[in-house]
């Protein structure tokens, strides 16, 4: 997908967690840019998962 400046998007993330994964987590999401400055962009996404 490529966005133009001023242009924006939705991005799902869906999550499957099993018996015992209880308790805090973070994920970090790369995404991809053509920013020379940051080519790189990291989301992190933090949760605290109970059953």
């Amino acid at each position: 997908m490529v966005l133009n400046p001023g242009e924006s998007t939705t991005v799902a993330v869906a999550f499957s967690m099993h018996a015992g994964m209880d308790g805090p987590h973070d994920f970090r999401l790369h995404l991809s840019t053509n920013d020379p400055a940051e080519p790189d962009r990291e989301i992190v996404i933090l949760s605290n998962w109970t059953q």
